[in-house]
């Protein structure tokens, strides 16, 4: 890139070098799309410094492409080479584009982006003249099991490691505890609980019809029937007052419309028990100019710009308190920022 002129003033070739920058992550997001539509990186990951060659004829594909896609993959360094015949993983990318169950796999999250999103922003440019949204319920089945996928990760992070750290959670969690996840779409958190905590009883609540039917399928499949129960319907369907000790919403508040959130909130208080605990993990939208370009605020930024056709909403900072303050939450609200920009929100009803 070259340096800015003598006045101190970003150049035109600057400013083309970004376009061109943008436009190379398009391309990188749909080669491992295609990566992962075509088990590529799962094949690599198993069979380490195959050519091109053994790579199409054991997948049934076309070796002169998949040449291409494994020189593509090298240059942007998600594949490694010593000489551009016989391809490895780059490092940590096993983790990230071929392990589905890891904590830190991102493959749902390029499929949501190459598969949906590019099908909403084509939607959008009408949607820009009449301010139609598209809600992302009640879609296809391919559509909710995608983004149940997408977050998968956080799913794992919240039973494993956010739960257990609450106070006096862990050892409720190994003895006898209930927990309401809200929005629990396919069911993959609500499952996640269930199984790492087996003496857990968990809910999950979605007004959106497709997820809970995938969800209710899969329930039966894990044979966790007893300890599990699936409701659609509105918050204050999922139970009687003062019933659980935690109420999760993960990527779940953005995306209830702005009129919606004080109520659902409020449900959430009334359904805690004395001394439980509201467990948010979504996005924050910046409040001031400054905050704009800072780095925590840019995947929320993108989010926001990504599900405006939706409906979804980001609430800054002073909402996000304002609600749960409004809903009758008087205690400490802990705030920090994880990964690429989520935030994580917990407070407590107090006795």
């Amino acid at each position: 890139m070259k340096p800015k002129s003598d006045s101190g003033h970003t150049t035109a070739d600057q400013q083309v070098a970004k376009i061109f920058e943008w436009r190379r992550g398009f391309n990188i997001v749909h080669l491992i799309n295609i990566g992962l539509e075509l088990g590529l990186f799962k094949y690599i990951e198993k069979n380490p410094n195959s050519s091109p060659a053994t790579i199409a004829k054991s997948l049934s594909l076309h070796t002169p492409y998949i040449d291409i896609w494994c020189k593509t993959a090298f240059a942007v360094e998600i594949l490694n080479s010593d000489d551009c015949e016989h391809y490895q993983l780059g490092e940590h990318f096993d983790l990230l584009l071929a392990r589905d169950s890891h904590p830190r796999y991102l493959g749902g999250y390029i499929q949501l982006g190459a598969n949906f999103a590019a099908h909403d922003f084509k939607y959008s440019i009408d949607a820009f003249k009449s301010g139609d949204v598209s809600p992302f319920q009640n879609r296809s089945e391919g559509f909710a099991d995608t983004i149940g996928e997408a977050i998968s990760g956080l799913h794992k992070l919240t039973s494993k490691k956010l739960l257990p750290e609450l106070p006096n959670m862990e050892v409720k969690l190994k003895n006898s505890s209930k927990i309401l996840d809200i929005g629990c779409g396919t069911g993959r958190l609500v499952f996640q609980i269930a199984t790492d905590w087996p003496t857990t009883t968990v809910f999950g609540v979605d007004i959106d019809s497709t997820g809970i039917q995938i969800a209710r399928m899969r329930l039966k499949e894990l044979g966790l029937e007893e300890r599990v129960e699936l409701v659609l319907g509105e918050i204050g369907k999922a139970g009687d007052a003062s019933s659980f000790d935690v109420i999760t919403l993960v990527e779940v508040l953005h995306e209830i419309s702005p009129p919606g959130r004080q109520k659902a909130i409020k449900d959430c208080y009334k359904l805690l028990k004395p001394g439980g605990w509201i467990l948010i993990v979504d996005e924050t939208y910046p409040s001031q100019p400054h905050e704009y370009r800072m780095a925590e605020y840019q995947f929320p930024i993108q989010t926001a710009f990504e599900e405006l056709t939706w409906g979804n909403v980001i609430p800054t900072k002073e909402i996000q308190e304002s609600l749960l303050r409004n809903a009758g939450f008087t205690g400490e609200i802990f705030r920090r920022i994880i990964g690429e920009g989520f935030t994580i929100l917990e407070t407590q009803k107090i006795k």
